[in-house]
């Protein structure tokens, strides 16, 4: 059985406090590659560190070849603030340029602000050990989870592969924001893999337990952990495969939800309800394609940020997606 490790990091704030970051270091007999993961980059992205839980109670129990290092809660000062960033104001957008953007600022500045310290020190002391690199996110729940990763480097794009999660992005450098952790890891020679589970705000233990299941798949694709991969079967690309847009008609309503991110629908099949505000007559949507749906329910980014939008009504003249569906042939 492996070694394991509970230690904090102790990362100074600019007014002298403490802020201490515990982490877990698994330890296998045998030397091979270093794996970190880390979650709760953003504070409501909450999923992770349940799949952090559930990848310490496998590897624990199972024979290591390496090092991996866990981090379930990689920005605790964001998670205590209640919202994706620390100092966030209630219903400010989600944004690339707040000064506390986690995912933004990497690799850090020793004497920064309070976010860019810790990026600093967990850089410094854990991720620069590494060479596979795997920082696990939330999408909202109206989008499937999904697999992200940078398409230059192809041992990476093997690695979202082998999560076998139905959907992986592949990005390319122009469409990379220069202080994620993904893309300063890519460069730095290492591997990267981001992971998008599906639902922000609580803890969705079936997203755990599929992203659970994906990791240990990549974690024995990389002889880390024993036993033999499993190879991917239907897997689709964003942007880049087949797919179809439905949008409310002309007209004033509720959306009812039939089916959720991620699910596979036939053709025809039933995926949403539009209930008529003032009359209450129904309108059916139904899938015009056999697919997975990506994206169901809402149309605008980031609406888990801004309260008031969060409520799934369309207004007169507005083009409001319902959903977006990868075909399968």
């Amino acid at each position: 059985m492996p070694s394991l490790e509970k230690n904090a990091l102790r990362v100074q704030m600019p007014d002298g406090s403490f802020v201490e970051i515990p982490y877990f270091k698994i330890k296998g007999g045998f030397y091979s590659p270093v794996v970190y993961i880390q979650a709760a980059q953003h504070g409501v992205e909450l999923t992770g560190v349940y799949t952090i839980k559930l990848l310490l109670d496998s590897i624990v129990s199972t024979d290591v070849n390496g090092t991996i290092i866990l981090v379930p809660v990689a920005n605790p000062l964001a998670v205590k603030w209640r919202r994706h960033f620390y100092k966030m104001e209630l219903g400010e957008p989600y944004s690339s340029y707040h000064p506390h953007q986690m995912n933004r600022l990497w690799p850090g500045k020793a004497d920064g602000n309070e976010t860019e310290r810790i990026v600093y020190d967990l850089y410094r002391n854990l991720v620069e050990q590494a060479d596979y690199v795997m920082d696990l996110h939330c999408y909202e729940q109206w989008i499937a989870p999904a697999a992200l990763v940078n398409g230059w480097d192809e041992v990476s794009v093997r690695l979202a592969e082998y999560s076998l999660l139905p959907f992986i992005d592949v990005y390319e450098k122009s469409n990379v924001h220069r202080g994620m952790l993904s893309y300063v890891a890519t460069e730095a020679g290492k591997h990267a893999l981001t992971i998008e589970h599906s639902g922000q705000r609580w803890v969705f233990p079936d997203q755990a337990k599929l992203v659970h299941k994906g990791l240990m798949n990549v974690l024995r694709y990389l002889a880390v952990i024993p036993g033999e991969p499993i190879k991917p079967k239907l897997q689709l690309k964003l942007r880049r495969d087949k797919h179809v847009d439905v949008y409310a008609p002309e007209g004033e309503w509720i959306i009812v939800t039939l089916k959720t991110a991620g699910e596979e629908v036939g053709e025809g099949e039933e995926i949403a309800k539009l209930l008529d505000m003032n009359s209450l007559k129904e309108e059916t949507i139904r899938s015009p394609v056999r697919g997975v749906i990506y994206w169901i329910g809402s149309t605008r980014s980031h609406i888990d940020t801004r309260p008031s939008e969060e409520v799934q009504v369309v207004l007169k003249g507005e083009k409001y997606r319902i959903a977006t569906i990868y075909a399968v042939e």
